[in-house]
């Protein structure tokens, strides 16, 4: 259902800044989001400051008092932090949003207003929210909400490795990274260099070098959670930052099992397989690329292929390497990990044919 979206911005609390952005600036995001594209603030005085609404081209209508309305609309308080899957299903339902305790907050369909939202909003469906919506009154509330905004910056698709450690860690750095100018593409940059580094300590063969590189290929991983943090809290999303991103992990891992072909070759008898076996593995990286490419262009659903990238393309290997090389055992992980990278696009390969067959019948 398309509506319009009716803010009233007459509580000052959306001045209230989370993460470098009004709450009012993130609520017209989020709204625009959820795919309305006519969006009135009702606002007395000054204008409000909409700087990433602006900077991302939405069109926002101010008016200086409600206007008369008999269509469905998307009524919303200018002091509510809420996620666009919460307006989503509030919209295609007609309800009411509810929180976690479920109090009813300042968002619903209505074709009237009367008043006040409780007047305006009653006896709609109840909606609970799957996210982080809040009412934001107060510093103290203005806290909650930003703890909690930054909670749900991960990703469902997180390893364990990912939500225990990397993204905590890295959430210190996020913190302070969406203060500077400092873009998430050129996170995405400075993580995949940190990871093409950390394959040319490998090269040398030499195990304190080996773990060195263990632990910058660890600290890449943890760049790379760091400009997705900063790329949505601040509503950076580009398809660019994505490809970046893909592109980039992808090339630390071709670099990094050619460091270790590299230096295992220099380390041990060379006349040893693995050069060979690095071919093998760089072959193996190239191939699981393309079949990961392929599930995300793919104009039709593959539901196997797609959970079984979900589950296992991450970088969850980075604190087995590390361990394997403080135990000076790198060689076992490199023979694992030919294995793995070469057997996960031929099993990849095996669920689209699957797919494939289950959505022709």
């Amino acid at each position: 259902m398309s509506c319009t979206a009716l803010i009233l911005a007459d509580d000052p609390a959306y001045k209230r800044t989370l993460a470098t952005l009004t709450v009012l600036d993130r609520l017209v995001i989020s709204t625009h989001k959820a795919g309305l594209n006519k969006i009135q603030v009702i606002h007395a005085g000054n204008p409000p400051k909409l700087t990433r609404t602006h900077a991302l081209g939405i069109k926002v209508e101010l008016l200086d008092k409600i206007p008369p309305f008999k269509e469905p609309t998307l009524l919303l308080a200018g002091n509510l932090t809420v996620r666009e899957n919460d307006l989503i299903k509030v919209i295609g339902k007609r309800g009411r949003l509810y929180n976690h305790n479920r109090e009813a907050l300042p968002c619903g369909i209505t074709t009237e207003w009367r008043t006040n939202f409780d007047t305006s909003l009653p006896d709609l469906p109840k909606i609970e929210t799957q996210g982080t919506a809040k009412v934001v009154k107060d510093g103290l509330t203005a806290i909650q909400a930003e703890d909690a905004l930054w909670d749900s910056m991960g990703l469902e698709t997180d390893s364990f490795i990912d939500q225990n450690f990397n993204r905590p860690i890295g959430r210190f750095a996020s913190k302070i990274l969406i203060h500077t100018p400092i873009s998430p593409n050129a996170i995405s940059v400075i993580g995949t260099s940190i990871g093409v580094l950390a394959a040319w300590c490998f090269t040398h063969g030499e195990a304190p070098l080996m773990v060195l590189g263990a632990l910058l290929l660890q600290a890449s991983a943890i760049v790379d959670c760091i400009d997705g943090d900063v790329a949505r809290i601040l509503h950076k999303e580009t398809h660019v930052g994505k490809w970046l991103d893909l592109g980039g992990e992808q090339l630390v891992h071709l670099c990094l099992v050619a460091g270790m072909a590299m230096g295992l070759h220099r380390l041990n008898d060379p006349s040893g397989p693995y050069l060979w076996l690095g071919l093998v593995a760089a072959l193996g990286v190239v191939l699981s690329f393309l079949t990961i490419l392929h599930a995300k262009q793919s104009k039709n659903p593959l539901p196997k292929l797609n959970s079984f990238i979900t589950r296992n393309a991450n970088r969850d290997f980075s604190a087995l390497l590390l361990v394997f090389a403080i135990a000076e055992r790198v060689h076992w992980f490199f023979g694992v990990a030919v294995i793995a990278v070469n057997g996960f696009w031929i099993y990849g390969a095996w669920l689209h044919k699957k797919d494939a067959s289950e959505e022709a019948i």
